[in-house]
């Protein structure tokens, strides 16, 4: 059916209805592509506007390469990015039903294997028009979102690492040559690993909690085992100290410096808020977990899997900043209730905790210079307000009790 501009209503013949479809991923990946050529143009010149009036030596055209190589780097983190949720698409469907992860992608329905080209992150779903080559049944959009999320996640974290303007108590190198290119040091590129490899980690715990699925032990201990082993070998990555001083990590005692007693620390005081902060969320999350009476149960099981959510944001920023992590992703979980109600509440806090960690990784040295947001360097009393709003958190994040139907009465249908 449609709509015509005189208001009158014209039923479409369903072959016209099916062209109009298939016409739909056309028209989106023409307006994903004028996007992408939209802001790449308002970044290039208008950065080289800004830099040309504070600089004295660079004018506007000397400036307008370096920034296009900016674009080039930045296209090229969301490519590596997307190739990472192509990838946790399949963990995520695959491992929870006991499936392995090796081998081709294949469609669910017909189980032909794609090809390589099809398997190209969002623009293959884009060039198949959404659906598979060989059956041509629908392919769900997840894909093509979840390949998008990861890849602008990944990307606006290692433009901003690479460009040192993410991470606090990390020296600045600053910007030489003729193109105004970052040092980068290997430090840098190691800690942009790790980083990547986390943001990675937690969105495939979220897709599976999304799903309603327990998470997986071989990936909990995969993902848990790198983290925990990276930090407690290469202390740091670990950015800031345990300490609640403002210390920085100088101590050189490892390859990149740092020292192996605070990342022991480090990573012990993150469990342990984890686990703490976790209680807290149970009463809305899980509310009828009892680990102590029943610890096989559903709803401990529920808890368990929201300690470890919690657990990987808290290793890779610290205790200190894991109730902001977990606030905002609450605060982000709200519209994603509305806009998926099949899923439930934990659900949907896992699917946001991800995009939480990217936005606090990005930001970190700016949050990190404000005197309100719980840090290193932060008052005690900062601390005790983000934990006292975490408390809070189940009271607009919870998991609405599910409607059942009436008993029939059985004689008064006799009647």
């Amino acid at each position: 059916m449609q709509i015509t501009s005189l208001g009158e209503t014209r039923i479409l013949h369903p072959q016209e209805e099916s062209v109009a479809r298939r016409r739909r991923p056309i028209r989106y990946a023409s307006i994903l592509l004028i996007a992408i050529f939209c802001c790449s143009v308002l970044y290039v010149f208008g950065m080289a506007l800004l830099q040309s009036s504070q600089s004295n030596l660079l004018s506007f055209s000397d400036l307008i390469i370096p920034r296009l190589i900016d674009v080039v780097i930045f296209l090229w983190l969301f490519w590596i990015g997307s190739s990472f949720g192509s990838f946790l698409n399949v963990v995520a469907w695959r491992m929870p039903r006991g499936e392995s992860i090796n081998g081709r992608s294949h469609c669910p329905r017909c189980q032909h294997q794609l090809a390589a080209r099809d398997n190209f992150p969002v623009f293959g779903w884009l060039a198949l028009r959404g659906r598979c080559r060989t059956c041509r049944l629908p392919i769900s959009a997840r894909y093509p979102i979840v390949e998008s999320a990861v890849g602008m996640s990944i990307a606006f974290v290692g433009f901003a690492e690479i460009n040192q303007i993410a991470l606090p108590h990390r020296p600045h190198l600053g910007h030489v040559g003729p193109l105004g290119s970052p040092v980068v040091d290997a430090a840098t590129l190691f800690i942009l690993a790790y980083h990547i490899f986390a943001i990675a980690f937690v969105w495939a715990m979220g897709l599976i909690r999304f799903d309603q699925r327990h998470l997986p032990r071989e990936l909990s201990i995969f993902g848990f085992g790198v983290l925990i082993t990276t930090m407690l070998g290469f202390p740091i990555v670990g950015i800031v100290p345990w300490q609640m001083d403002g210390g920085h990590l100088q101590d050189a005692k490892s390859i990149f410096g740092g020292s192996y007693l605070d990342a022991w620390m480090r990573v012990l005081t993150a469990l342990v808020a984890a686990a703490f902060y976790a209680r807290c969320l149970a009463p809305g999350l899980c509310r009828d977990a009892d680990p102590k009476f029943d610890p096989l149960g559903k709803s401990t099981r529920r808890l368990i899997d929201l300690i470890l959510v919690c657990a990987a944001a808290s290793i890779v920023v610290g205790w200190q900043m894991l109730p902001t992590v977990l606030i905002l992703a609450s605060l982000i979980s709200l519209p994603l209730q509305k806009r998926f109600p099949d899923s439930d509440a934990f659900g949907t806090f896992s699917l946001a905790m991800p995009v939480s960690l990217s936005l606090h990784i990005m930001l970190w040295r700016l949050l990190h210079q404000t005197w309100f947001w719980p840090s290193d360097g932060s008052q005690p009393i900062v601390l005790l307000i983000a934990a006292g709003v975490v408390l809070l958190i189940p009271n607009w994040l919870y998991e609405k009790p599910k409607l059942e139907s009436p008993p029939t009465d059985s004689s008064s249908d006799e009647a």
